[in-house]
């Protein structure tokens, strides 16, 4: 699943299974770079789909629950120029 970023948000959302917020940090995440390998396939089925396998594809994961998140267009706009 990938979710939307909040505006203002840097760590993780996603509940666990007994509704508490996981709270991990946020790290930048290229699911198609050539050095990164990601071991679920489903999980970059779904970014194909959804993205394209854009080599420069940037997308934000949770440090500890691996959830993704979507970046909003001024964030990629600024992610684009650093």
């Amino acid at each position: 699943m990938i979710k939307d970023l909040l505006p203002g948000q840097v760590v993780c959302n996603e509940k666990n299974e007994k509704g508490k917020p996981c709270h991990g940090k946020l790290k930048r995440y290229y699911p198609f770079a050539s050095y990164f390998n990601e071991t679920d396939s489903g999980r970059l089925d779904e970014i194909k789909r959804e993205f394209g396998q854009d080599p420069k594809l940037v997308l934000l994961r949770c440090e500890d629950c691996r959830m993704i998140y979507r970046l909003p267009q001024v964030l990629k706009e600024q992610l684009k120029q650093a």
